[in-house]
C-alpha cells in the first residue's frame, strides 16, 4: 500500500468476488443476442430521442460479476484519489498505534467498499462505464449476464423483448454522453468540487476521533459512521450543499432520461413492455447504477425516488412540450433542472422557453 493511499482495495477486491458469488455456467443470454437486441435498441432510442452521438458508441459486451465489480472498484478508487491522500495523512501518527489504526481503517473501509459493490454486482443489468476523472481509459457498455438471466426469469415475459428493453436504457446513456459533449467534464467538475472541499476541509481532529474509535471498536463500524458522519457534516455547508443539489438534479435527469425513453422509445412495438416496467417497479427497491457508484464514496445515497422523480420530471415534460423540449436541458448545464424544478417541471419549462408543439403552432 503506498503512502497516500487509505483504503485497501487489494481486500475490497477479494471481499467484493465473495460476496458477488459464483456466475459460471451457461447463460440465458450470448453476445449475439446481445449485440442484435443493442443494435436494435440504439436505433429505437436515436429515432426517439433525435440526440446526435459525435463519433462511435461503444460495443455492448456480455460480462460476468467479477468484471463488473473490478469496473465499480475501479470507479471508486478513482472518485476517491482527492480524499484518500489526506486520510492516510492524518492517521500517520507516530509510533505503533499509529500504524495500528491506519492499518485498521484501510482494511476496514475496504471491506465496506468490497461488500457495496460486490453486492451491487449481483443485482445491476446492465451500466454505461463512463470515467468521471480526467483518464484515458474509453467508455463501455456492459451488462452482467447471470443478473440478465435472473431478473428475466423473474419478470417472465419474451426473453428479447426483456432484452431489448433493458438495452434501451442502458444505451440511451451511452447516446447522451457522446451526443452532450459537455455533460461528462461538468459531472466531473461537480464531483472535484465536492471531494476537493471535503479534503481540504477534513480535519486532525476528525482523523484521531477516528484513530480512537478504530482501537476501542469494530472497524468497520468506525469507519461507517465516523468517516461517513464526518462527510456528511463537511458537505453540510452552503456552497457544498448547492453543488450536491446540482450533482443530484443532473443524475436525476440523467437517469429519469434513460428510464422514459426506455419505456416510450419501443412503446408501439410490444404490449410487453408495459407489463415489464409495472414487473421491474414490484421488484425494484434500489438500483446499483451510475448514480450510487458516484455518490457512494461520498458516504451518500441517491434515493430510489430520485430516479421516480427524474422520470416523472420527463414524461411531463415531454407530454408538454414534445421530446425537443426535453432536450433543451442538454443545450449547457445552466439549462438543466435544478431539484425543485423536478418536482415542478412547468417552472423549468418556463425558464428554458420550451412551449408545447401546440402553443408553438
Amino acid at each position: 500500500m503506498s503512502a497516500s493511499q487509505f483504503v485497501d482495495w487489494g481486500l475490497a477486491e477479494r471481499v467484493a468476488l465473495a460476496v458477488g458469488g459464483n456466475d459460471d455456467g451457461p447463460g440465458l443470454f450470448d453476445q449475439e443476442a446481445l449485440d442484435s437486441a443493442c443494435t436494435e435498441a440504439t436505433a429505437l432510442a436515436l429515432d426517439y430521442s433525435r440526440l446526435s452521438p459525435d463519433g462511435k458508441l461503444p460495443r455492448p459486451e456480455l460480462v460476468d460479476r467479477a468484471e463488473w465489480t473490478r469496473l465499480g472498484l475501479r470507479t471508486l478508487r478513482e472518485l476517491s484519489e482527492g480524499l484518500e491522500p489526506q486520510i492516510a495523512d492524518g492517521l500517520s501518527f507516530p509510533g505503533p498505534l499509529g500504524s495500528i489504526a491506519r492499518s485498521l481503517a484501510g482494511r476496514a473501509a475496504g471491506a465496506e467498499a468490497g461488500i457495496a459493490v460486490g453486492y451491487g454486482s449481483r443485482k445491476v443489468l446492465g451500466q454505461y462505464d463512463v470515467a468521471l476523472v480526467p483518464t484515458e481509459r474509453q467508455p463501455r457498455l456492459v451488462f452482467v449476464g447471470a443478473n440478465l438471466a435472473a431478473a428475466q426469469l423473474e419478470l417472465g415475459g419474451d426473453t428479447g423483448v426483456f432484452l431489448r428493453w433493458i438495452a434501451v436504457h442502458e444505451s440511451t446513456h451511452a447516446i447522451q454522453f457522446a451526443s452532450v459533449p459537455w455533460l461528462r467534464p461538468h459531472l466531473g467538475a461537480l464531483i472535484e468540487q465536492l471531494v476537493g472541499g471535503a479534503s481540504t476541509r477534513l480535519d486532525q481532529g476528525s482523523l484521531r476521533a477516528l484513530a480512537r474509535r478504530l482501537l476501542h471498536s469494530d472497524p468497520r463500524a468506525a469507519v461507517r459512521t465516523i468517516l461517513r458522519g464526518d462527510l456528511a457534516r463537511l458537505l453540510a455547508g452552503p456552497e457544498q450543499r448547492a453543488t450536491l443539489d446540482r450533482l443530484q438534479a443532473a443524475m436525476s435527469v440523467i437517469e429519469g432520461h434513460a428510464e422514459h425513453v426506455m419505456d416510450a422509445a419501443p412503446r408501439d412495438l410490444d404490449p410487453g413492455y408495459a407489463r415489464l416496467r409495472g414487473r421491474l417497479e414490484a421488484r425494484r427497491t434500489s438500483r446499483s447504477g451510475l448514480g450510487e457508484v458516484i455518490l457512494r464514496i461520498l458516504g451518500l445515497e441517491l434515493k430510489l425516488r430520485q430516479y421516480r422523480v427524474g422520470k416523472s420530471f420527463c414524461d411531463t415534460v415531454v407530454a408538454e412540450a414534445g421530446i425537443e423540449g426535453l432536450n433543451r436541458a442538454w443545450r449547457e448545464s445552466e439549462a438543466l433542472p435544478t431539484l425543485p424544478e423536478l418536482e415542478q417541471p412547468r417552472a423549468w419549462l418556463a425558464r428554458v422557453g420550451a412551449t408545447s408543439p401546440a402553443r408553438a403552432a
